[in-house]
C-alpha cells in the first residue's frame, strides 16, 4: 500500500530529513509558516483593524454629549416659556429663532448618533467574518530571528498563503494583521514551524546535479 505523502512537515522533520541542523534549515530560504488562531486582516485594512474607529468613536461620544447639553436646554427654555421654570442668572431665554435653530442641531445630531452606532456596530460585525483557523507565512525576519536566537516575538504580522481553493477574503501573498490570537502566545519558535511538502519537493529537485 503506498504511503500517502504529508502536506506540511515540520522544521525539526525537515531537518532530520536533509540531516541538516535546524539553523541551516532556517537560512536556506524557504517559505515556512505557523499555526494561528484569531483575526487576521489585510495590513491595508486600516478600517477594520484595532482602533480603526477611533476617529469615529470620539465624533460618537462628542456628538452624545452635545446633544445632551442641547437637550438639556431645550427642555429648560420650553419649561420657562409655559412658567415652570426660572432660568438662572447664567441663561438668557431664547427666541423662537433661536429656539428653532436648537431644534435643528438636536435633530441633526441625533441623526449623525444613530449614522455613527449603525456604521461602529456593521463595523464589529464584519470585524468577526475575519477569523482564519489555519497556517500564515512567516515573514523573513521572524525567520531570521529564530534562527538566531530559537524564538521571536510572536509577530503581529505575516503573509497570507496562496489559497488553493481561490476564494480567501485576502490574497495570497498580502501582509497581514493578526488580532485576539488564541492562545495568546507571546514567542514563536522552531518548534511552531512547518515547512509545505511541495517547497520541500521543489527544493530538493533544483538540489539534484
Amino acid at each position: 500500500m503506498p504511503i500517502i505523502e504529508p502536506i506540511t512537515l515540520t522544521l525539526a522533520e525537515l531537518a532530520s530529513r536533509w540531516n541538516q541542523p535546524t539553523r541551516q534549515v532556517l537560512e536556506q530560504g524557504l517559505p515556512m509558516y505557523f499555526y494561528f488562531d484569531g483575526l487576521v486582516f489585510d495590513f491595508s485594512d486600516k478600517w477594520h483593524r484595532a482602533n480603526g474607529d477611533t476617529e469615529q468613536v470620539q465624533d460618537l461620544e462628542a456628538h452624545q454629549t452635545r446633544l445632551a447639553a442641547v437637550d438639556l436646554d431645550l427642555q429648560r427654555q420650553s419649561l420657562h416659556k409655559r412658567g415652570l421654570l426660572k432660568l438662572t442668572q447664567w441663561e438668557d431665554a431664547l427666541s423662537d429663532d433661536q429656539l428653532h435653530h436648537l431644534q435643528a442641531e438636536s435633530d441633526r445630531l441625533a441623526t449623525e448618533i444613530a449614522r455613527l452606532g449603525a456604521l461602529l456596530k456593521e463595523r464589529t460585525e464584519e470585524r468577526q467574518r475575519h477569523v482564519r483557523n489555519g497556517l500564515l507565512r512567516a515573514a523573513p525576519r521572524t525567520l531570521r530571528d529564530i534562527a538566531q536566537h530559537g524564538q521571536a516575538r510572536f509577530p503581529q504580522f505575516a503573509f497570507m498563503p496562496a489559497s488553493p481553493a481561490g476564494n480567501e477574503q485576502i490574497a495570497g501573498g498580502a501582509v497581514v494583521a493578526m488580532e485576539d490570537g488564541f492562545p495568546a502566545k507571546a514567542l514563536l519558535t522552531a518548534d511552531d514551524l512547518v515547512v509545505a511538502m511541495l517547497d520541500v519537493r521543489a527544493a530538493e529537485a533544483a538540489a539534484k546535479p
